[in-house]
């Protein structure tokens, strides 16, 4: 018999019907991935990737949020004759820009303080606040972000829960400024603006010297740029912070 006579009646029985189903599921995998790969490539294109210029930096307070901020909002809303926030709100201002050629979805900011590196370092000092429901590709919004008492997140001491401070009293933990925003696709991404380089501080005797190495800290003359992330992170607020326990000695007084 000739190899070409072989050969079909190799595919005509039971090893060809293996070698085509084989061939035919390496097939459709292949083109599965394909389709996975270029959907990845056009999530991608479609990112968007939201920053906040902030309207009146400084150095101590590169985010504008100090006391003065209330009265720039009432400044920024007089023409457009808005019901002005209590005298005690935290107000965000500047330009949101989307530098990327998405759409961005559900866009909320909120404030952070840091305690240590890495994600379980950051503590929620107010809930999302909302800054606008679409943002378009390579869109610039202005915003004026008023964060009020009732967007701190609360802790709980032997009373019960209660707020965690007044708006203006922790305008000094606040390390980052977070934007929170989805694709088309709903995917959450994140945009961590810092308010200098995180170092580690070391206790000191001194309460006083301790502040100023905190204030030198937080207010770094080489600000990092924004940082862009992809996923929620898990909150963690002051209720969370897990505070030392005294040890007691035997020779200790009681």
């Amino acid at each position: 018999m000739r190899p070409a006579a072989v050969s079909s009646a190799l595919l005509g029985g039971p090893v060809g019907t293996f070698i085509l189903a084989w061939y035919t599921r390496a097939l459709a995998k292949d083109t599965a991935e394909g389709i996975k790969q270029s959907d990845r490539h056009h999530q991608e294109d479609l990112r968007p990737f939201c920053v906040i210029d902030f309207r009146y930096p400084t150095g101590p307070d590169p985010f504008g949020i100090d006391r003065d901020s209330n009265q720039r909002f009432l400044d920024a809303i007089f023409r457009k004759e808005q019901t002005p926030p209590p005298s005690d709100t935290i107000v965000i201002l500047g330009e949101v820009r989307n530098k990327g050629r998405g759409l961005a979805k559900d866009v909320v900011v909120y404030l952070n303080k840091r305690l240590g590196d890495g994600e379980e370092g950051a503590y929620r000092l107010t809930r999302p606040v909302v800054v606008s429901g679409l943002i378009g590709g390579e869109e610039v919004m202005e915003i004026a972000v008023p964060v009020t008492v009732s967007d701190i997140m609360p802790v709980r001491d032997s009373s019960g829960w209660r707020p965690m401070a007044k708006p203006q009293a922790i305008v000094n933990e606040v390390y980052e400024v977070v934007l929170e925003y989805k694709d088309v696709f709903e995917n959450v991404f994140r945009t961590v603006h810092p308010r200098g380089f995180w170092r580690e501080i070391q206790p000191n005797s001194k309460a006083a010297d301790e502040r100023a190495m905190q204030n030198e800290m937080m207010a770094g003359n080489n600000k990092p740029t924004p940082i862009f992330l992809t996923g929620k992170r898990a909150m963690q607020t002051a209720a969370d912070i897990r505070m030392p326990i005294p040890q007691i000695h035997e020779s200790d007084p009681q």
